[in-house]
């Protein structure tokens, strides 16, 4: 007969052993969440090497478009984009073929940001909704990797305020969640996504509410706000995101060839829900900015 004594030992060594695992695990696991920079560095890998990165200079990219608004006006537009950037410096081309509605071009010049005109002093709410939050250009946020002005491309020159919020479920997909703020702060709250696997960018989330008594411009809402007896009561609402899709290989790098931005504001003043969707094909890297890519048309000589 076993003693009465080993019994008890046969018990309580695997309630000891269960207890000792956990407190293993416990403190494994806590420290199996990302700190920034390490998600930023296979970020970076996800793009390609660091002689690949090294060798950009010059972005330019080339494709078809295609923008549709549900408010704000209502209908949709082909054309052609091109997005290019150096350094800093960050633009969006596009080019349809409509009389009312030829070109939409956003442009960063790595000092002041700008936006074409339907007409003197008459924006759409797309390059309204930019110029009322500029910080995303001058950030280098718009067009994530597409962009050589991608801020995780040198944290150490934009010092953001990088938070890790673990995975996060967007859609069907379990996606790495890292918040983004501006050294010089912001109203936008942004929060960047990566794929969990390959740690490549696939989404960008921004969203803001500016609330009647703040008495600022409201995206979307032309040069100024409204007059007082028209001035909204309740808060405006602004929820952007950007996706990526369809990576490949160009010259050594990932990157995307599909690219969309969506961008809906809930408002009393001027509703917008507006979509615009890159289809890009053609990648050049050694091709840098001057200063007459920044020249609207209506500014030429």
């Amino acid at each position: 007969m076993t003693p009465p004594i080993l019994n008890k030992t046969r018990v309580f060594l695997p309630f000891v052993l269960l207890v000792a695992v956990g407190f293993c695990i416990l403190p494994a696991r806590a420290d199996d969440k990302l700190k920034p920079e390490e998600l930023v560095a296979k970020h970076l890998e996800s793009i390609g090497s660091a002689e690949a990165r090294a060798k950009v200079n010059g972005t330019r990219i080339k494709g078809s478009c295609s923008v549709a608004v549900r408010l704000c006006g209502e209908g949709q537009v082909d054309g052609e984009v091109m997005m290019a950037s150096t350094d800093a410096a960050n633009l969006i081309n596009m080019n349809f073929e409509a009389a009312a509605y030829a070109q939409e071009a956003l442009r960063y010049d790595g000092k002041k940001f700008a936006t074409s005109q339907l007409k003197p002093g008459s924006r759409t709410c797309l390059a309204q909704f930019f110029l009322e939050n500029e910080v995303l250009f001058k950030e280098g946020l718009v067009g994530g990797v597409l962009s050589e002005a991608w801020p995780l491309l040198n944290v150490a020159e934009r010092n953001p305020k990088l938070e890790y919020s673990g995975l996060k479920k967007v859609g069907d997909k379990q996606l790495h969640a890292l918040k983004y703020n501006p050294r010089k702060g912001s109203d936008v709250k942004i929060t960047l996504y990566f794929d969990a696997a390959s740690f490549r960018h696939v989404r960008t989330d921004y969203s803001r509410t500016i609330y009647p008594s703040e008495q600022r411009r409201i995206a979307g809402g032309g040069p100024g706000l409204p007059p007082a007896q028209n001035q909204q009561a309740s808060p405006t609402r602004i929820e952007a995101y950007e996706e990526f899709a369809d990576f490949k290989e160009e010259s050594g790098l990932n990157l995307p060839h599909t690219y969309k931005f969506h961008l809906a504001i809930q408002s009393e003043v001027r509703p917008a829900v507006v979509d615009w969707v890159f289809n890009l094909k053609d990648y050049s890297f050694t091709s840098p900015l001057d200063a007459a890519d920044f020249t609207f048309g209506h500014e030429k000589k």
